[in-house]
């Protein structure tokens, strides 16, 4: 005995210790203090962001520069409000929706109670008053009747005189009626205003705590590094949940519990006020009440539940059905399965026939009290044991019962609030215990953080024993001690999976290591925040992740000025400084020609300034005679109203225009009642239609052996490849152009050959099906379609005009005013050159790029890894994500981009302008181990990644781990000096 009772101390003193230490751990993590540290995900954050939080620090030299070049509410540098702690977050919503906004919350309460339970108790003294009258209580010989008098009766120990409160106002019968219903009107009224003004409160209450929660959510994902990815991902989808699940509760989560409360109150002091022996009743009835909703809510939970599982059990058994089809065939199984599925409906129907009994029988009390309440009041009313007691008029007695109405709709919306609060909680306590996990994960050290200083001008970056491990890539390295002089260039050689790009990722800081320390001219990047090293120091590498928004957007991500979405134009503050930027980013990285075309592809806004449209029509002359005079005329079909443009296809012609929205899109013109009409007036249906079976046998025998996937399917068919059984099977069984099916079925076949002929060009599908005569009946149709076309549909298509640019079309199509010509092998190259030289010579190359910077992108497309109009190649990705970098002009460049995907010159190329851009100023790059650095312009440090460690290039590594290249620095090789004219001046974007 003596033994077991000295082991439950020690085990007691032992449990004490340690939750003594976890709660000290707890608030250290809270207060700041030493944590679980992981990499710092700000690869481009600028200067202006770090203000924007109230993180900006200042060099000893004077203010960071930022790219600040607009003006907003997140440029404005005011500071943003402080965020608690994850750790500390309230795990209840009410509770966390009162601390996120307690004044408007305290507000709410004070004015519905204040304000609500007079307007309230006045609209029931006018109830009393008013059938008390109408049911002529009063004796006719007492003298006019008191209006809104409030009298409190009091025992016979006290005098049994009532307690006078309000004497009221003496008023004839006649005019009672009136006095009392324009009281409930004023009342019902001031309720109404009363009711706005707490929904207002309440409202943006709600908008303060799921902003505090964006807030908690937001700050615990920046922080979290690249080990902790799934875990922010979870998070994002935490927080949606939890808003879905609290809706309404965040704003309304305090009111309903103190309206409840209040007109409970408020119903027994109608009660006391009417008669003192009615105030037991009313709280029986009231407490009958709410423990009735509670069982009915109960077993309509389970009721509910318990449907959801039947729903779900009938879904499985239906798809197992399915997918046992060919064995019920195969084995003639139909009858066993019509048992089977019936015996699981029947043990489903069971379960959910005992929760509807459960709940009829709920139902019971609910319906009894109905009735047993007023049964009960009344009875009360009547009570004159032991004593005679004063009579309790009918209108006291409405007012009594209308009170217990009130209160018993705010309990039952308090009860259903709670079922409500219930569901929440889960949400919220994964939100918490998430946020803390992540903040824990990612929090540095609080020693480095209090020793932290600005990042100096220069230094050497080393680094001590270095080992680390990137999750995402799976690659390692150990054992690294590295001196690396800054500004310098420097190389790292290695293909994928060697480790030159975990090098690159510790020296930007992307990357903390496990073991030793990478430091700054002596300050560890680790107690740097993370905006402050990612404007001196950055990183364009890992994942290119690109955003919805604009091309220009994308490039100036990570600038407030811009975060409402706006772009810069020539009235925002430092444009020039700006343009200098965007010309040096896009010159370098290649971006230019990408922009430019998609400037050329972009479409006209409809409400495009004049001066830019006056300026497009007229260098369509300038372009036609720079054709003209490189022989080069005949390479443009231009757009005649009497002609047919043969580049174009059968409908583009017809249209003779671009369409604006989808009345008249491609997928929609075969089947718009106008095309059909016009067609029918041309006599062009059956031509059209037997020329889509023509288009559908040939397309069906070309690509009879080619699979539905295959790439030259997509590139000439008519048809997409989900369709090709429809057409297969059209032609099988329409071998000619006659005998067509009757009714919807025909007029679907007829409709779908119509829209194959509609998508045919001639000078691409080359079926040989257009002669001249039938351009001319196509050209008739089209003026009839542009004659007859109703008022109604004149803005679905902007007609093709010489004389004004054409809203909707391209660019290109603007310029041209026609379509190239694809005879002559080159063309396309040869005209957008001459093209090129005109809008330069007239100065509109300029409007090109913003056309270009100003095209969206859209990101699901943009990384599919795709070219083409809405998506980018791997390289056009990785050259956005470098041109972020260039934009901020950090101290050092670390590019840690897979470029082992192109070829070893075409790579050089590009490294030769950045270093060229990059004169005088840290670049650290990762090559494949192909490509060697030019002798000629050496590099000041080159390695080379092996395995788990790095190595000198062409030799093993002195004491420190590296050697230089070449003996001189790279701003003085002869290729940097021969390249220090502006980049302006090497680029074909200019601004001039």
């Amino acid at each position: 005995m003596r033994r077991r009772t000295r082991y439950r101390r020690i085990v007691g003193r032992h449990r004490t210790g340690r939750r003594r230490e976890a709660s000290a751990r707890a608030e250290s993590v809270a207060a700041g203090g030493p944590g679980l540290t992981a990499p710092a995900p700000a690869a481009h954050t600028t200067g202006s962001i770090e203000e924007a939080h109230g993180h900006h620090r200042e060099t000893a030299s004077g203010p960071a520069p930022a790219l600040r070049t607009g003006a907003g509410p997140a440029a404005s540098g005011r500071p943003r409000p402080a965020v608690p702690s994850p750790a500390l977050m309230d795990r209840d919503p009410i509770v966390f929706a009162w601390r996120s906004a307690k004044r408007r919350h305290a507000a709410a309460i004070a004015v519905a109670l204040g304000l609500g339970a007079p307007l309230v108790g006045l609209g029931l003294l006018a109830l009393r008053d008013l059938v008390d009258e109408l049911l002529a209580l009063a004796e006719p010989g007492r003298g006019p009747i008191h209006f809104l008098h409030l009298v409190v009766p009091l025992p016979e120990r006290l005098g049994g005189h009532g307690l006078v409160l309000v004497r009221g106002w003496p008023l004839p019968e006649s005019a009672l009626t009136l006095w009392a219903l324009g009281a409930l009107i004023l009342v019902a009224l001031a309720l109404a205003g009363l009711g706005w003004g707490v929904a207002r409160l309440c409202v943006t209450a709600q908008a303060e705590a799921v902003r505090r929660l964006r807030e908690v959510a937001e700050d615990a994902i920046l922080r979290s590094g690249p080990a902790a990815r799934d875990d922010a991902r979870a998070l994002a989808g935490q927080v949606g949940a939890a808003i879905r699940a609290a809706d309404g509760l965040l704003a309304v989560g305090i009111l309903v519990p103190a309206l409840a409360a209040g007109s409970v109150l408020l119903a027994l002091a109608v009660a006391a006020a009417v008669a003192p022996r009615l105030v037991a009743a009313a709280g029986i009835s009231l407490v009958a009440a709410a423990l009735a909703r509670q069982l009915l809510i109960a077993r309509t939970e389970r009721r509910d539940d318990q449907r959801r599982l039947e729903g779900a059990a009938l879904e499985r058994g239906l798809t197992d059905l399915v997918r046992r089809l060919p064995a019920v065939r195969a084995h003639g199984t139909t009858a066993f399965e019509h048992a089977r599925l019936g015996h699981v409906a029947e043990r489903a129907r069971r379960a959910l026939t005992e929760t509807e009994n459960d709940l009829s029988r709920a139902r019971a009390p609910a319906l009894a009290l109905a009735v047993l309440v007023p049964t009960v009041m009344l009875a009360a009313a009547l009570w004159q044991a032991p004593a005679p007691a004063a009579p309790v008029s009918a209108g006291g007695l409405s007012a009594v019962l209308g009170a217990l109405a009130i209160a018993s709709s705010a309990v039952a919306a308090f009860l259903r609030q709670s079922r409500r609060r219930r569901a929440a909680l889960p949400a919220f306590r994964e939100i918490a215990r998430a946020a803390a996990s992540l903040e824990a994960r990612a929090r540095a050290p609080r020693r480095l953080r209090s020793q932290s200083a600005p990042l100096p001008d220069g230094g050497p970056i080393v680094l001590s024993t270095v080992a680390a491990y990137d999750p995402a890539s799976g690659e390692r390295l150990i054992g690294l001690d590295l001196s690396l002089p800054m500004p310098s260039h420097v190389a790292i050689l290695g293909d994928r999976g060697s480790g030159s790009r975990v090098l690159a990722a510790l020296i930007a800081g992307q990357l903390e290591p496990t073991a030793g320390a990478v430091t700054y001219a002596g300050t560890d990047l680790r107690s740097v925040e993370p905006a402050e090293r990612a404007r001196r120091i950055a990183y364009a590498g890992g994942e290119p992740v690109l955003m919805s928004g604009t091309l220009l957007q994308n490039i100036l991500y990570g600038d407030p000025a811009f975060a409402d979405g706006s772009s810069p134009d020539a009235s925002t503050p430092n444009a020039g400084e700006l343009e200098e930027r965007l010309v040096e980013a896009l010159s370098v990285t290649g971006l230019d020609r990408l922009v430019y075309g998609r400037g050329l592809a972009s479409v006209l806004p409809r409400r495009l300034d004049a001066t830019t449209a006056a300026a497009i029509v007229e260098t369509r002359d300038a372009l036609r005679a720079a054709l003209a005079a490189d022989h080069a005329a005949h390479l443009i079909e231009p757009f005649d109203p009497a002609r047919y443009n043969r580049q174009a296809t059968v409908g583009e012609n017809i249209l003779f225009g671009a369409p604006v929205g989808s009345a008249f899109s491609e997928a929609r013109l075969a089947g718009h009642p106008f095309t059909r009409a016009v067609l029918e007036a041309e006599g062009l249906t059956r031509p059209m239609t037997e020329m889509g079976l023509a288009i559908a046998r040939a397309t069906v025998e070309i690509f009879s052996d080619l699979p539905d996937d295959h790439p030259l399917f997509d590139a000439f068919s008519l048809f997409p490849a989900r369709e090709r059984g429809f057409f297969e099977d059209l032609v099988a069984r329409q071998p000619e152009a006659s005998g067509w099916r009757r009714g919807p079925a025909g007029q679907r076949d007829r409709a779908r050959l119509i829209g194959l002929c509609l998508r045919y060009s001639e000078t691409r599908h080359r079926f040989g099906l257009i002669d001249e005569a039938m351009e001319a009946r196509l050209v008739a149709a089209r003026r009839t379609f542009a004659a007859l076309l109703p008022a109604s549909l004149t803005g679905s298509v902007e007609f093709y005009d010489p004389g004004k640019v054409t809203a909707a079309a391209s660019l290109e199509e603007n310029l041209l005013f026609g379509r190239v010509a694809g005879a002559e092998a080159g063309a396309g190259a040869r005209v957008r050159a001459l093209m090129q030289a005109v809008l330069r010579e007239r100065g509109l190359e300029r409007t090109v790029y913003r056309f270009g910077l100003a095209s969206q992108v859209d990101p699901r497309a943009a990384e599919s890894g795709l070219g083409g109009r809405d998506g980018f190649t791997p390289f056009e990705r990785a050259a956005i994500d470098l041109a972020r970098c260039l934009v901020r002009r950090p101290d050092i460049l670390v590019v840690g981009l897979a470029l082992d995907d192109r070829g070893a010159p075409e790579v050089m190329a590009g490294i030769e302008r950045l270093r060229a851009a990059r004169a005088g100023r840290g670049l650290v790059v990762c090559l494949p181990a192909e490509c060697r650095p030019d002798e000629a312009a050496p590099f000041d440090v080159v390695l080379r990644a092996e395995r788990t460690t790095v190595v000198r290039a062409g030799g093993p590594p002195d004491a420190a781990g590296t050697a230089p290249f070449g003996d001189r620095a790279a701003a003085s090789s002869p290729a940097i000096e021969s390249s220090t004219e502006p980049v302006r001046d090497r680029t074909r974007l200019t601004a001039d």
